[in-house]
């Protein structure tokens, strides 16, 4: 089938005044800030503790086999959790607020329901596949008791009345929660800091950033405390911070995994369609595995469990969003190792073939998209939740460290002001919508994207703050519907996690975990952080 790409997008002067001039500036600030982080931050930072418990080593998916066959116990599984995250947590600070001595008790009650056989193997195995296995939940999902603030202050003491849809589905399945993880405030950034709870640090080396906004669920697996959990997703939040600690995290399709309980959210229909739920963990078999439960209502069948001929797979593959003066150029490594999988994927049989466009065209849409989507409240008042602070009065505060605001919100705020001298014309939705279609035609029902997920790997310290461009490379998939996967691909020199992100057509989400399989298998998947000298 023969696809003409056609170049729409036109940038207006308006749209290089308004949005490119700062874009160049914000650029520039970025490259200042990671240079004098690296020359004069050479402080040793703390690492990890090793661990030589067996069971660290296993995925959910087993450690459910051997729960169910009585070869270990829940119990046993939970405690060793716990005292792990005891023991890293102070390093990492990824944890807001725990429920481990109710998570020991539902795992002795697990425990003798099976040895009292009330519920048999195959039952277990079909109704309750997570029984007595921990996991762990972002706090912008409603984890029944423990704190839903998003990271505000003006909501600081809140707690969640209920579980949200997607935690009620993975205590349904018999999943135990342990405790609830941090994020920025009002999941506003890509840097997981606010002032209730602090910042979250990187597994790998804690002088740089985890992420965000599902930071505290990214670092806390990425080292190894948790097995698998829940993020969330409107513009990279899942798959960013997977990358930078080196795990696995889809964004699925939209609307097939339910919003209910995330905070925060609002009427907007696009922010709706936008904003993802999804599973992050340790290994590929938990993706698949978090996949079928979170999905099991949905009333479209999403052949999740039908084999992949990677023979009959179409792989497209891009290194970079294209040439641009306002957008940090792809990382050496994470070229690299584009490369790589896609070598190692026509070794398979799949047949590659370079993407034959430039998305660089689509830059002012997609920007305009990001700025309209996060107009949702973010100073919020303590006061009076539904209002707002005014920024011109917090800008000044936050300079001066008297805010109770973060900077990195009050930023966003600055950034996402301009969209009310920029115009989302119908030209700009037909242009994306042209563009979607596209890409539907070009993947169908067989086909998947390589592309990066984030252009580097973890920058250093805070300045992440100044380089929200970058997430377009995310962004996209999320304006588009795409499901979306994370793929760990190894180690960088300074000691970081790389990766890319495979992206297939709506409702193909099964095409982004088998290829996510496959690469784990070559590549490794997820390395310790306590396994690198």
């Amino acid at each position: 089938m023969s696809i003409q790409y056609k170049q729409y997008f036109i940038l207006s002067p308006k749209m290089n005044l308004i949005i490119f001039i700062p874009a160049i500036f914000l650029k520039f600030l970025f490259n200042i800030l990671c240079f004098i982080n690296k020359k004069f931050n050479h402080k040793k930072p703390q690492r990890i503790p090793p661990t030589s418990n067996h069971l660290f080593k296993m995925s959910a998916s087993l450690l459910a086999e051997k729960i169910r066959l009585r070869e270990i116990t829940s119990q046993e599984l939970v405690e060793a959790y716990i005292q792990r995250i005891k023991q890293v947590n102070p390093i990492l600070n990824a944890v807001i607020e725990d429920r481990f001595q109710e998570a020991l008790e539902e795992a002795k009650i697990c425990d003798k329901n099976i040895r009292n056989g009330e519920i048999t193997i195959p039952e277990l195995e079909k109704q309750k596949p997570l029984y007595g296995i921990p996991f762990t939940v972002k706090e912008s999902c409603m984890l029944k008791g423990l704190s839903y603030t998003g990271g505000s202050y003006a909501r600081k003491g809140i707690k969640a009345s209920e579980n949200g849809e997607a935690v009620e589905m993975l205590r349904n399945a018999g999943g135990i929660p342990l405790c609830v993880t941090n994020t920025p405030e009002l999941c506003t950034g890509f840097d997981t800091y606010n002032y209730l709870y602090g910042r979250t640090c990187n597994p790998y080396d804690i002088r740089y950033t985890a992420g965000g906004s599902s930071g505290g669920e990214g670092a806390l697996i990425g080292s190894g405390c948790s097995l698998i959990g829940l993020g969330s997703d409107i513009s990279g939040s899942i798959r960013i911070p997977a990358l930078f600690n080196g795990i696995f995290g889809h964004k699925p399709t939209t609307g097939i995994v339910s919003i209910k309980g995330h905070f925060p959210c609002n009427d907007n229909i696009k922010f709706k369609e936008c904003l993802l739920i999804g599973p992050m963990t340790r290994y590929v078999e938990d993706l698949h595995l978090l996949m079928k439960i979170l999905t099991a209502t949905y009333n479209r069948d999403l052949y999740l469990d039908d084999p992949v001929d990677l023979k009959k797979l179409k792989v497209f593959y891009l290194e970079d969003f294209g040439s641009s003066m306002i957008l940090v150029p792809t990382q050496k490594e994470i070229r690299t190792c584009i490369k790589e999988a896609v070598k190692h994927l026509k070794y398979c049989g799949s047949e590659i073939e370079e993407y034959p466009g430039n998305l660089i065209h689509n830059i002012e849409g997609v920007l305009i998209n990001i700025l309209s989507l996060s107009q949702i409240p973010i100073l919020l008042d303590p006061n009076d939740s539904k209002h707002e602070k005014q920024l011109l009065y917090e800008l000044p505060k936050s300079l001066l460290g008297i805010s109770q605001y973060t900077f990195g919100a009050i930023f966003l705020k600055l950034l996402t002001s301009t969209n009310k001298m920029l115009k989302y014309s119908k030209e700009h939705e037909f242009n994306i919508q042209n563009q979607r279609q596209y890409f539907i035609d070009l993947l169908s029902n067989n086909g998947v994207f390589i592309f990066p997920t984030y252009p580097i790997t973890a920058p250093i310290g805070k300045a992440i703050i100044f380089n929200p461009l970058s997430s377009i490379y995310s962004n996209l998939w999320n304006l588009f519907g795409f499901p979306a996967t994370n793929v760990p691909m190894g180690i960088t020199v300074d000691g970081l996690p790389i990766g890319l992100q495979v992206i297939a057509a709506p409702y193909q989400d099964r095409l982004c975990l088998a290829v996510a399989k496959e690469l784990e298998r070559s590549f490794g998947g997820w390395i310790p952080p306590y396994s690198i000298c």
